[in-house]
């Protein structure tokens, strides 16, 4: 399992170190758009956005991203 790496998210998401810290404190949350992004490339469910601390918490901040489908 891979940490999440917050500079990924900001360069993915094309975000501020800031916005992706106030996410992942709780203080704010992404748009839609964005949550679907989030779960796309980074496995975190939208409805974690509910309690993303607890989210982080329960699942020691580690996530595995998706592998793209185009494999041969």
């Amino acid at each position: 399992m891979k940490k999440i790496n917050r500079k990924e998210i900001q360069i993915k998401l094309n975000v501020s170190h800031s916005t992706v810290s106030q996410w992942l404190s709780g203080l704010t949350r992404p748009t839609a758009g964005k949550m679907f992004k989030l779960e796309d490339e980074f496995g975190i469910p939208v409805s974690a956005w509910r309690d993303i601390k607890s989210y982080l918490q329960n699942n020691d901040t580690k996530q595995t991203p998706k592998q793209s489908s185009n494999r041969k």
